[in-house]
């Protein structure tokens, strides 16, 4: 693995440690080639020496290169180097999401909003080719200073119908933003994964939390599978009841209850700025919504059961659970 003491990675020279997971380590560099800043991604070791693994690496690179979209933050180029697998990226100056959330604390609505549409408008681009996301969270939203909008780290990206599964102990994707399905089987998501990530990172925006918290990764998953969704307006108050409903569509439980489709779902997050009716409006289950920001003592007591019944399904993701929490 290149450090900063190298300098060099093949034609790049590295400036600076930006990031650091499971998943590898990322670099601002110095492209020698075109003579531009870069964002370089490493694969870590770890991961690297499984051959599958290094392999849908690459693949996704690949497939992150044939994007080309304002929203999204262009992959420039990937391979092999020493051993190490590598991909380049634009450098982004300005700051992620998360770091604007930890700034303010709360995002007014408006702003989260007009936020979701720039992400969303680039989800749609990658669902166009066919490629899932399958990791949207606030820091993989990169805010400009220019005030555009870009979508990071296409690195859990997923073709559908293409790629072979991964070992069965790798789940894939963020506790805080996962949709129900991801957390059940990652294999079988669809774009409608992403809208559910993108209406918890809205949630995230606007509230100043995640939807849901838990002592463990464990149970933060578990809640997604299984709790009521607290209510926005704990948090927010006079949030007005059309966000409230865009937020609890995009975030149901059952995929089928979701936005299908990303213009469906942009036409309803552009209703919200221009205050014309949302279709979200008519979606009537009023289960999936707490009045008072948690679920009462029955909706406690059947997720302990559900708890209880899952624990030989789930048991096997105790290693992901690791890698998620250190991406």
């Amino acid at each position: 693995m290149p450090t900063d003491k190298t300098r060099r990675f093949g034609d790049y020279e590295l400036k600076r440690e930006i990031g650091h997971g499971a998943m590898g380590t990322v670099y601002l560099a110095e492209d020698g080639t075109h003579h531009r800043e870069v964002a370089l991604k490493v694969l870590s070791a770890g991961l690297a020496a499984n051959g599958k693994y290094a392999r849908r690496f690459l693949s996704e690179a690949r497939l992150a290169t044939q994007l080309n979209h304002p929203n999204i933050v262009n992959v420039r180029d990937y391979g092999q180097q020493d051993g190490h697998y590598y991909l380049t990226m634009d450098y982004v100056p300005g700051q992620s999401c998360k770091a604007r959330i930890h700034e303010r604390g709360k995002l007014p609505w408006q702003e989260a909003v007009r936020i979701a549409i720039e992400v969303a408008r680039g989800l749609a681009a990658a669902a166009e080719q066919g490629i899932i996301h399958r990791d949207i969270k606030p820091e993989n939203i990169l805010l400009n200073g220019d005030g555009s909008v870009q979508i990071a780290d296409l690195g859990l990206a997923k073709e559908a119908d293409v790629f072979e599964p991964l070992p069965s102990d790798t789940s894939l994707g963020t506790p805080d933003y996962m949709s129900p399905e991801q957390v059940n089987n990652s294999e079988t998501v669809d774009l409608r994964s992403d809208i559910y990530s993108l209406g918890a990172t809205l949630f995230h925006m606007i509230c100043g939390k995640a939807p849901y918290t838990g002592r463990s990764a464990y149970e933060v998953m578990v809640k997604h599978v299984s709790a009521e969704l607290p209510s926005p307006r704990k948090y927010v108050p006079n949030l007005p009841q059309q966000v409230c409903d865009v937020m609890r569509k995009t975030m149901a439980r059952d995929a089928d209850d979701r936005y299908q489709t990303y213009p469906e779902l942009l036409g309803d997050l552009d209703a919200l700025l221009t205050g014309a009716p949302v279709a979200a409006s008519q979606f009537d289950d009023e289960s999936l919504l707490g009045t008072n920001g948690g679920a009462d003592s029955g909706a406690r007591s059947r997720t302990l059961l559900w708890i209880a019944a899952a624990l030989p399904v789930l048991a096997g993701i105790g290693v992901a659970v690791y890698l998620i929490v250190a991406r």
